[in-house]
């Protein structure tokens, strides 16, 4: 390995020493040495305007930022990059579930950008094809996937009628043979769920009794047929130059589903149900600023139904039929139902996740 600084060796070594996964079992013929820029991470700003119970920059930011007790959370990164040795490929481990944290207390050997991982800067291997595989929060996805690696993240199942949390995924691949390595690389950070809010307002003059305001609403499917809307599935997160998130809904049933109470809200004026003011009972599907996270799945026609029931009617149950629909991960879906006595107009609007500026880039 003539031609390579101390220095470069040293790293080299320890790469192959340390990082080593799937070496194959034969002498190393000479390989090229490590590029002179480090592997780093950065975030592109946007300006935000969405609600900071679901993850923002600037949120993200400050849940990774370390504390003294050590409760900050991480963004987990893998990666691996592939090499030609004597003819042959050669996989070597670059990152396995490093954390990812903003700023550091310690001497930022690798903190560009503010953020930083532990231990001294990586670099680039020369001729070399890298793969990276990210998530946010690192501690929670690390306990659902079944498998993790920086080209495959597979999981589940998952139950969203427990977890209400924003999960983001990313991949890249980078060829050091064309890219810019003294440029970032971006880590297009993807939500895993779709988001879905119901929202409930008196119309054309209608205005009900002062007493009177939701009490509880669930979503609920019309039969047990196998086919029905599900709280839960298994998540794949695969491919790193157009990484793709695939959800196999299961376990569909005709229960209730994300049930919520509410000592009755009143609707004179539009309001969001899956909302955590107005001193609730019962607010296990609350604490995203009125946002249900759904594994993302389609719905067919006559069999998903919006039920509620209002504080001057008692137990009687009221039913709106959701039409048929394809729930996209990364989407928002706002449910408005328009109230005019007995009969509901049911309103859909869907945007995007970055419509609202909630979502961020990773960049390395």
């Amino acid at each position: 390995m003539k031609g390579i600084s101390e220095k470069y060796l040293l790293l080299t070594l320890l790469l192959t020493i340390v990082g080593c996964t799937r070496e194959a079992d034969y002498p190393h013929p000479e390989v090229e040495p490590l590029s002179k820029y480090p592997i780093s991470w950065d975030i592109v700003q946007e300006q935000e305007r969405s609600t900071r119970a679901l993850t923002t920059n600037e949120l993200l930011k400050e849940l990774c930022t370390p504390v003294a007790d050590g409760t900050n959370e991480t963004v987990g990164v893998w990666g691996e990059y592939n090499v030609e040795l004597g003819g042959q490929n050669v996989t070597f481990e670059a990152f396995t579930a490093t954390p990812l944290t903003h700023g550091s207390t310690e001497p930022d050997y690798n903190a560009f950008y503010d953020w930083h991982y532990s231990g001294e800067a990586r670099y680039w291997e020369s001729q070399a094809i890298y793969d990276f595989r990210a998530c946010f929060p690192q501690t929670l996805v690390s306990s659902l996937m079944t498998q993790m690696e920086p080209t495959i993240f597979q999981g589940g199942p998952i139950n969203t009628q427990t977890l209400q949390e924003d999960i983001l995924l990313a991949a890249t691949q980078v060829n050091t043979r064309t890219a810019n390595l003294a440029q970032a690389v971006a880590l297009h950070m993807q939500h895993i769920f779709a988001a879905v809010c119901f929202k409930v307002k008196a119309v054309d003059g209608f205005v009900p009794a002062v007493t009177e305001g939701v009490t509880s609403c669930w979503l609920q499917n019309t039969s047990s047929a196998t086919d029905l809307f599900s709280s839960s599935g298994y998540l794949v997160h695969s491919g790193n130059v157009n990484p793709e998130i695939t959800w196999y809904p299961y376990e569909s049933s005709a229960a209730p589903m994300y049930r919520w109470r509410h000592k009755g809200i009143g609707f004179s004026k539009e309001s969001m149900l899956y909302t955590s003011n107005g001193g609730l009972e019962g607010e296990e599907f609350t604490h995203n600023d009125g946002w249900l996270l759904i594994v993302p799945q389609t719905v067919k026609a006559e069999t998903l139904q919006f039920c509620y029931t209002l504080k001057n009617a008692g137990d009687q149950v009221f039913s709106v039929m959701i039409p048929a629909i394809t729930f996209e991960p990364g989407k928002k879906y706002t449910y408005v139902l328009e109230i005019k006595g007995s009969q509901v107009k049911l309103n859909l609007t869907i945007a995007p996740w970055n419509y609202m500026e909630s979502s961020y880039d990773i960049t390395i």
